[in-house]
């Protein structure tokens, strides 16, 4: 809970308690506390493009909304609704004259228009590097949507209302990631979601309409990523409360309870 005794925090600065607070909670470097105050920022910025624009997804998009203090995520993975260069445009436009006042210049290598999806711009802000990928609606599964306050995390960082993926939405999407790639990062989202109660009929519905299977007992759990790579994947953005193994059977056994 933020201090409300505190003086008016000043954008763009990260406050030394508020830091030290994230570090502690997660288990994670300076850096990376760092690159999460400014993607807060980055978020902001995109609220204002406005919630028929654009859709905010993926492991930030959850770090943000139901899975808060799971993990710390270090890119922001986004679907444009309209005409793909021109929301980039809108996007970039509305961080560079955020960040202005705030940060200072702020770069997209290269420019978010200028990108082929799903390879994603860099944004530079300072020492920061944060990645910004935005696909076409066209290109990507027609997963629910709703919009919400996202969580901010840092006391100088405006609020945001973005449009996200329903609850189910977002269980769908990780169960269709995990089976086309098997990375640790959806797998540990998944195992947070299946703690959570969140893979339940409504989820599984939303897949067999959307997601790569008609049913979620064809998704394969019989092959976790390995100790070293679940610490590699992990061990920067959180410290992880579950092994691969583990994590994996909790996931199917919530599947299997459908």
């Amino acid at each position: 809970m933020l201090d409300n005794s505190k003086s008016t925090p000043i954008a763009g600065v990260l406050d030394a308690s508020e830091r030290l607070n994230i570090e502690t909670r997660f288990g994670v470097a300076a850096e990376q506390v760092a690159r999460d105050h400014v993607i807060s920022h980055a978020l902001a910025a995109i609220a204002s493009v406005g919630t028929d624009s654009v859709v905010f997804f993926g492991g930030t998009a959850l770090s943000r909304t139901l899975l808060s203090d799971v993990r710390l995520s270090e890119d922001i993975d986004l679907i444009a609704m309209g005409a793909r260069r021109e929301v980039g445009d809108r996007i970039e436009a509305a961080i560079t004259r955020r960040f202005r006042r705030s940060f200072g210049t702020a770069v997209f290598t290269p420019r978010i228009r200028d990108t082929r999806p799903p390879d994603p711009a860099v944004l530079h802000v300072d020492a920061t590097r944060i990645q910004i990928q935005l696909l076409s609606s066209a290109a990507y599964p027609a997963w629910p949507t709703e919009v919400v306050t996202i969580e901010q995390r840092y006391s100088d960082a405006p609020p945001a209302k973005l449009r996200v993926l329903t609850t189910a939405g977002f269980v769908a999407s990780k169960l269709a990631a995990w089976n086309d790639r098997e990375a640790p990062r959806d797998l540990y989202d998944l195992w947070a979601l299946a703690r959570l109660g969140k893979i339940d009929a409504e989820a599984s519905e939303v897949f067999s309409r959307h997601g790569s299977y008609t049913s979620l007992s064809q998704v394969s759990f019989t092959r976790p990523p390995s100790e070293a790579a679940w610490e590699a994947a992990l061990s920067h953005q959180c410290r992880p409360a579950v092994g691969p193994g583990e994590a994996a059977r909790i996931v199917e056994e919530a599947i299997s309870q459908l």
